[in-house]
């Protein structure tokens, strides 16, 4: 007698009663934070959220969806943080303030982030589908607009708006990943204890404001 799965009226494999798909999610997430993609395990996944692996494949379809779905939750949450900033009242100033806060807000929401993005991106980005650089792009488009704005305000030099993402966004990525391996390790080889994240976010923004004012190092007068 063949043993088939046993599912829910409505084609959906059995789970456990709790929330299967926000606990996969959390469970894949740092699984991708410290394995990587290649090395995380569906098997792995699924018995850390306490569901069967049939549920994964339900809510997200492959190990692949899955991973898209963990890193798409960061870009859209951001996308449209950022839109609602460049598209609302203020000064490019208080926009760009604004700006850096919501990616360093988003980030400390998501520790895994971080290191699955470091590690995405220090990996020639292969697992990036065209919906995830999407969403990527639309955060770019978003300090892009701020940058121009400030330009017409008269208040930031001639620069690429481009060059101020890669300047701010992979900063704040970095600090985050290394606020999780000191609070794992503690201080080692006399590495300094975690950075209140407010401290970082004062400085990085102070940065960001002196890098783009008029009269900045290789700005105009």
């Amino acid at each position: 007698m063949v043993n088939k799965k046993r599912t829910s009226p409505k084609g959906r494999p059995r789970g456990t009663g709790r929330d299967s798909r926000g606990g996969l999610f959390l469970a894949a997430a740092r699984e991708f934070a410290e394995r990587g993609y290649e090395a995380a395990g569906v098997d792995r996944i699924a018995q850390k959220a306490g569901v069967s692996k049939a549920m994964l494949y339900y809510h997200f379809g492959s190990k692949l969806g899955l991973y898209h779905d963990v890193l798409g939750d960061m870009f859209l949450a951001v996308g449209q943080r950022a839109r609602a900033i460049a598209d609302g009242p203020g000064d490019a100033e208080q926009k760009l303030d604004a700006w850096i806060l919501t990616i360093a807000e988003e980030a400390q929401e998501r520790p895994w982030f971080p290191p699955i993005m470091l590690r995405e991106i220090a990996s020639g980005g292969p697992h990036l589908d065209a919906e995830t650089l999407g969403r990527m792009n639309a955060v770019v488009g978003t300090i892009r607009d701020i940058v121009v704005q400030g330009q017409q305000e008269g208040l930031f030099r001639d620069i690429d708006p481009l060059l101020v993402h890669l300047t701010i966004t992979p900063t704040i990525l970095i600090f985050f990943a290394r606020q999780g391996v000191v609070a794992r390790r503690g201080a080692v080889g006399g590495v300094a204890a975690p950075i209140p994240p407010e401290a970082f976010i004062g400085h990085i923004t102070t940065t960001a404001r002196r890098m783009l004012r008029i009269g900045a190092p290789g700005g105009g007068a």
